[in-house]
C-alpha cells in the first residue's frame, strides 16, 4: 500500500497537464475540445478520472456534441474560489445551475478538473 501511494504521488508530481490557475486549466481544456483533441482534453482531469473522461469525450465527439459542450463551458463564471480549490458554474434561463466544474490544485501546483 505504501509503494502504491508513493507511485501515485510520483505520477501526480510528473503530471504537467493543467494550468497555473483554474481559469488557465479551463481555457486549455476548452482549447483542446475546440481542436477536437479529446485525448488531450482528458489530461486536464485528475489522473484517476482521465480514462473515464477520455471515453466520455470520445462519445460526445462521435455524437457531434462537442460544440454544444464548448458553448456551455464558455458560459462558466467563477463561483467559489479558495487557495487550492475552485468552482465555476453556468446557469440556464431560469437561473438554475446547468454546468458545474470543480477544480483542485494538485501537489505539483497544476490545477486539475475534479468534476464536470
Amino acid at each position: 500500500a505504501v509503494k502504491d501511494l508513493e507511485n501515485l504521488k510520483k505520477k501526480y508530481a510528473e503530471d504537467t497537464f493543467g494550468g497555473d490557475t483554474p481559469e488557465q486549466t479551463l481555457r486549455l481544456f476548452v482549447d483542446a475540445l475546440k481542436k477536437g483533441d479529446t485525448d488531450l482534453a482528458a489530461k486536464y482531469f485528475v489522473l484517476d478520472k482521465q480514462q473515464e473522461w477520455r471515453e466520455d469525450l470520445a462519445k460526445i465527439k462521435e455524437k457531434n456534441l462537442l460544440e454544444d459542450m464548448i458553448q456551455d463551458l464558455e458560459r462558466l463564471k467563477p463561483s467559489n474560489q479558495k487557495e487550492d480549490e475552485s468552482f465555476f458554474i453556468a446557469t440556464n434561463e431560469e437561473n438554475v445551475v446547468s454546468v458545474l466544474v470543480y477544480l483542485k490544485k494538485s501537489p505539483n501546483g497544476k490545477w486539475k478538473i475534479i468534476e464536470l
